[in-house]
C-alpha cells in the first residue's frame, strides 16, 4: 500500500477513557446544574449564582471550541438543519408572555442558552465525536447515552438516583434520541434547537 492510500492511523486506546473523564469534570461546570456549583462559591443570590456559571462556562466553551475548528465545521455545518432554529425564535419571543418562574426572564433565557448548548457541545459534539475515533458510529452513540444519564444520575441523586428511575429512565431515553439523531444528522442544531425549544415552551 502506497503512503497516499494509507488509512489515517487510529487514535491511542486511552483516547475514549480520556474523553470520558473529561466529560465528567467539565460537566461539573453546567450552569445550575449544581446547589455547590462555581457561582455558589462567590454568592448565594440565586440569579446571581447562574450568571457568574453561564459565564465560566461560555469561557470555557470558547476555549474548548477554538481547539476543535475542525471538528466543528461538521457540527456547525450550514445544512437544512439551520431552519430547526426558526421555531426557537418564535418560542422565545412567546416566552415572557406565559413565564412563571421565579428568576427574571432574560436572566433564565441567557442561563438556558448557555446551559443548553454547553450541555449538547459537550456530549453529543465533543464527547462523541472522539468516542468515534475509537468505535463504530452507534457504539459511539450508546455509550454517550449512558454517560449522558450517569451524569445526570452522579451528580442529581435526589432527581435521578434509584429512587426516581423513571426520571432517569426518561433521561436515558433522552440521551439516546439526540445521541441517534448526532450519528444520523452529523451536526447539532436540531439538538441544540430541540433541548432550547423545549425550556422555552415549558417554562
Amino acid at each position: 500500500m502506497s503512503a497516499n492510500t494509507q488509512r489515517p492511523r487510529q487514535p491511542p486506546a486511552w483516547v475514549p477513557f480520556a474523553a470520558i473523564a473529561a466529560w465528567f469534570i467539565l460537566w461539573f461546570l453546567t450552569p445550575g446544574l449544581l446547589s455547590n456549583g462555581v457561582g455558589s462559591w462567590f454568592t448565594s443570590d440565586g440569579p446571581t449564582i447562574v450568571l457568574i456559571e453561564s459565564a465560566v462556562a461560555t469561557a470555557v466553551a470558547v476555549a474548548i471550541i477554538l481547539l476543535h475548528r475542525r471538528l466543528n465545521r461538521e457540527l456547525f455545518a450550514r445544512d437544512r438543519l439551520i431552519w430547526a432554529y426558526a421555531p426557537l425564535v418564535s418560542a422565545a419571543i412567546a416566552l415572557p408572555f406565559h413565564y412563571e418562574l421565579e428568576y427574571p426572564v432574560a436572566i433564565y433565557m441567557l442561563w438556558m442558552t448557555v446551559s443548553v448548548f454547553w450541555q449538547i457541545y459537550l456530549t453529543f459534539g465533543l464527547l462523541q465525536s472522539y468516542l468515534e475515533t475509537r468505535f463504530r458510529p452507534w457504539i459511539a452513540a450508546a455509550v454517550t447515552t449512558v454517560v449522558f444519564c450517569l451524569g445526570h444520575v452522579l451528580y442529581l441523586p435526589d432527581r435521578f438516583g434509584p429512587s426516581n428511575w423513571l426520571a432517569a429512565a426518561a433521561m436515558l431515553a433522552m440521551g439516546l434520541v439526540f445521541a441517534a439523531l448526532r450519528a444520523k444528522f452529523r451536526s447539532l442544531h436540531l439538538l441544540i434547537a430541540l433541548h432550547l425549544g423545549f425550556y422555552f415552551v415549558f417554562s
